[in-house]
Order: C-alpha cells, then structure tokens, then sequence
C-alpha cells in the first residue's frame, strides 16, 4: 500500500507526536500557548463542557464552551472510551489528516498534469518546460505527505490537543471528496464544518463550480440549484441535530455562532481582531465588525470566483488560505492546514515575486511571538503592541504569500497559452500587466 519512502516519513511523523506527548512540561507548554490554542478549540474548555454536561447544567451557560453540541456528544464519546487519555486520538487524527492531505496532493497533481496534456495542443511550442510531468507529481506529492509529518506547526497544535486537529480532519475530508466529484459526502462534510466554524461555509461557491458541469457544459443551472438545495438541507438537519443535543434549547447560537461573528473573547492570538477590537470605541464597534467579516467571507469570494471559475480545485484551496488567515480566533493550526498543501504549488514558485520576505516573516513571526509574550505577561518590560507586532507580521506573510501565489497561477496560465518568450515592443523587451 505504501512505499518505503512514505512508511519512512509517516513512521518519523509518528515517532516525533509520540516522543512530544511524553514531554509533561513541552506538552504543558503547548497546551496553554495562545498561538495553538484560543477559546474556540481549547481542549480544556472542552472538558469542562463535557463535565457539566454530566452534571445536566448547560455548557452553554457562561463563556467556557463554544464548541457546538454536535462536536461535544462526539468529543464526550471519545473521551468516554479512551477514559480521558485522548492523547493517541490526537495523534491518530493528525496523521491521518497527513494521509489524506497526500492523496489529494497526488490526485491534483495528476490532474493538473493530465489538463496539460488535453490543452497541449492551445499550448505554444516554447511552453513546454512549464508542464508538469509524472516525475513533478511524485515528488511534489512526497513533499506534502513530508510537510504535513514534520511542520512544526501541524505537530504543535497536535501537542496543544487543539480541537483543530479534528477540524483540519473534517476540512480536509471535505477537500477529497470534492476533488474526487462525491457530491453527497462533500455536502454533508461542508454542512459540518460549517456548522462549526462558520467560515468554510463559502467553500459552497467552489463547490457550484465543481460539480455544475456536465458532458455538454461548463456550467449548469440545474446541477448548481441542486448543490445549493442539498447543502441548505444538510445544514439545516446539521442545525436541528444540534438543537436536539442540546435538550431542544438554542442557548447554543450565542456561545457558537455569535461567539465566532461578534467576537467578545480579547484573549490574544495569532490573528488581528483581538488588538483592533480591544482600542476600538464601543460605538464603532459595531460598523468594524461587520466590515471585519464581510472583509472574510465576501470581499474576496466573487471576484476569485470569476477569475478562476475554470480553476474551481485551486480556488477551493485560496479561500480556505483566506479564511484561515482572516477569521476572527486563528491559531497557528489554522495556517497549518493550507501551508501543508503549498508542495503542490511547487511548479508556481519561479514566479513568486517576495519569497525570501516571505520565509523570513513568517520565520521571525514564529520565533519573536512567545519572546514577545513572555516579556509582555511574565517580566513586564514590554507591552501589547509588541506581541501585536509579530501577530500583524505574521498575518502580513501570509497575505504576501497568497497574493503571489495568485499571481504565480495566472502567470503560468498565460505564458503556456502565450508563450515564454515576451514579444519586443519598440525594440524593447514588452511589460506583462495581469488585469
């Protein structure tokens, strides 16, 4: 089933999550390191839902809990079966998550390089060192089974028992059944990560894409409302599913759904909200909320749409990289999930504009951030703003490293219809503008 290589790198990825659990104070360190964990899917807010639970008092009751009554009967079995020692869940959970995240790896490269060889024939000559081959799809595949085992984010938030673990394992289940054309699994799989998380509810639009075409056309009305109608009927069930856990109460929406949109909770993380609201004046506070959400799950998601409605595999991927970027309680787990997926992008890098700007953000962001922390909460001799600045670093990278990977994709689609040579205009060497 796997090959020595891939049994090498699942075998380190395990041995590594392994050794970490048995690390009391590297395991307590994670498990309380706002980076990995936020008020959404700490793992000890979690527990606390589950005992009272047992005690029949409501989880929703006060600002412990935000996970939804579905996700709490499912961690509450778990954590009944295991007998509170969930850590080789975790573990499980993420190499699995590594397992898929390679099959999809290999599944859109192998289609990426088989639209090559349908369109060779749009194809200029001189393109040709731009397509991919097998030799391109078996490495590039490698090397995200590779990252997903060893990113020390991934690992982190496995060690911080975040909730995410199980949330990435959702999302990314919901990925391969999209690529893979299984319309009822994927809509039900949206239905629930939607329910919660609430942003990857406008993967829905890359989903009309996908799965509206047929033999005769691009795009089919009929197909697109009925990928519509089923996914409102899951979601829907999803919703009353949740209801009925919850002893037919809907105290939940405001510990769940308003809890992610409003964003109460100033505890800090590695996204932007909790600085920005903390100065914000309580009577603007309302305008900037609103603008701060729609500036995730609108701003971006038409025009995107559009530009790559022919591309609906790649747009699927830049709006989970928005949404894990943007929304309102990020965690270093979050940024986790589409970082795993760039080995597949491997054939965009020559075109990347910023990569070494890139790399050393993210990379100063990641070391400074606990520095900045411990000297902002333990010694005193620094303030908020310090950590704010690694955290905006941080966000800033990775909005660097999205645009250029948008503009790396369209480049690459224009130079294999247009060629690699740039025509002279004037004697002189002509100037690509992408509109």
């Amino acid at each position: 089933m796997f090959d020595k290589v891939e049994l090498a790198y699942v075998g380190i990825g395990l041995l590594v999550r392994v050794f970490l659990f048995f690390q009391t104070r590297i395991r307590s360190y994670f498990e309380d390191n706002g980076e990995f964990v936020t008020p959404l899917n700490s793992w000890k807010r979690v527990i606390e839902g589950i005992y009272l639970h047992k005690l029949n008092v409501s989880p929703f009751v006060g600002s412990i809990v935000h996970e939804t009554p579905l996700s709490l009967f499912f961690y509450s079995k778990l954590h009944a079966i295991t007998q509170g020692h969930i850590e080789s869940l975790f573990i499980i959970a993420d190499i699995l998550t590594g397992l898929l995240t390679y099959k999809i790896a290999r599944r859109i490269l192998t289609q990426l390089s088989e639209e090559d060889l349908r369109e060779k024939e749009a194809y200029k000559p001189d393109s040709k060192s731009l397509w991919l081959t097998k030799d391109n799809v078996q490495k590039s595949a490698l090397a995200v089974l590779l990252c997903t085992m060893i990113n020390p984010l991934s690992i982190g938030t496995c060690i911080a028992k975040s909730s995410l673990v199980f949330h990435n394992l959702l999302l990314t289940m919901t990925f391969y059944f999209f690529i893979t054309y299984q319309l009822i699994p994927f809509v039900v799989l949206l239905a629930v990560t939607s329910s919660i998380s609430l942003y990857p509810v406008v993967l829905i639009v890359p989903a009309l894409l996908q799965f509206s075409k047929t033999r005769t056309t691009s795009f089919s009305i009929v197909r697109a409302l009925l990928v519509v109608i089923l996914f409102v009927l899951a979601a829907a069930g999803i919703l009353y599913l949740n209801f009925f856990l919850n002893h037919q109460s809907w105290s939940f929406l405001e510990s769940t759904y308003s809890f992610i949109f409003h964003v109460p909770d100033y505890t800090p993380n590695v996204g932007i909200f909790w600085y920005f609201f903390t100065e914000m004046f309580d009577h603007f506070r309302s305008l900037f909320v609103w603008t701060f959400q729609m500036h995730v799950l609108l701003l971006y998601l038409f025009p995107f749409a559009i530009r790559l409605r022919k591309d609906p595999t790649f747009l699927f991927w830049l709006l989970c990289a928005i949404f894990c970027t943007f929304k309102s309680y990020p965690a270093y787990g979050d940024a986790t999930f589409y970082f795993n997926y760039l080995p597949i992008w491997s054939f965009l890098f020559r075109y990347i504009r910023h990569t070494l700007i890139i790399i050393c953000m993210i990379l100063i962001a990641i070391l400074m951030a606990p520095i900045t922390w411990y000297l902002w909460i333990y010694t005193g001799s620094a303030n908020a703003n310090f950590y704010f600045a690694m955290t905006m670093v941080f966000n800033v990278a990775q909005t660097f490293l999205i645009s250029d990977l948008l503009y790396a994709y369209v480049k690459r689609k224009f130079l294999l219809r247009n060629g690699v040579t740039i025509p002279e205009i004037d004697g002189a060497e002509g100037q690509l503008e992408f509109r």
